[in-house]
């Protein structure tokens, strides 16, 4: 993220406890929307609240679903912070179309992204049912791009320069592991997305 968001405004999608919320508003962001909705409606969003009360916080917040953004609702932002977010998503292509449309200047996208031992700069996406404990958490993990398919579905949705700046730890040597289990492995990925 910047340094100094002075004059910004911030969405942070997937807020959770709002650690990166309340980080944008001392950087000084003008105006900064936390939203969520997975955590909020599984977890509760107390300890949100309890942080923004002893910070003497003005982060806005609203329940929100990713899918449901809408900048005749919640405006449009300078930055755009989509934080653990994306494999979560069912729709991710109609999650980031709407992503676009509320991004003014520029998306943070921190994800899992899959490591395949030879295809990764293919664009794909397997779609899981749920975790590695699907039957007990079903849902909780539902696409992972190679990085390669991430870039290519920010492009499809208007984003014009993708750039990726954190490829996962030990990729090389995850990428050997999924050679001999015949598995993918996964690592966590950032991509800068400008409109």
């Amino acid at each position: 993220m910047p340094e100094d968001l002075t004059g910004w405004t911030v969405l942070d999608i997937g807020a959770w406890h709002g650690f990166f919320s309340f980080e944008c508003e001392r950087r000084g962001a003008d105006r900064v929307l936390a939203v969520d909705s997975y955590a909020w409606d599984r977890f509760g969003m107390g300890e949100f609240e309890a942080a923004r009360e002893r910070l003497g916080s003005k982060v806005e917040h609203r329940r929100a679903d990713v899918h449901e953004l809408d900048p005749a609702e919640v405006g449009q932002f300078d930055l755009v912070l989509m934080l653990g977010v994306f494999y979560h998503l069912r729709n991710p292509l109609a999650a980031l179309e709407r992503v676009a449309r509320v991004t003014r200047r520029l998306l943070v996208c921190e994800t899992h992204v899959l490591l395949p031992f030879v295809h990764e700069r293919y664009p794909l996406v397997p779609f899981f049912p749920g975790d590695e404990h699907a039957r007990e958490a079903p849902y909780e993990m539902c696409a992972m791009p190679t990085v390669a398919a991430l870039t290519q579905m920010l492009q499809s949705v208007g984003f014009n320069e993708v750039r990726t700046v954190y490829t996962p730890s030990f990729r090389h040597w995850k990428k050997l592991v999924a050679l001999v289990t015949n598995r993918p492995q996964s690592g966590r990925g950032i991509v800068h997305a400008r409109v």
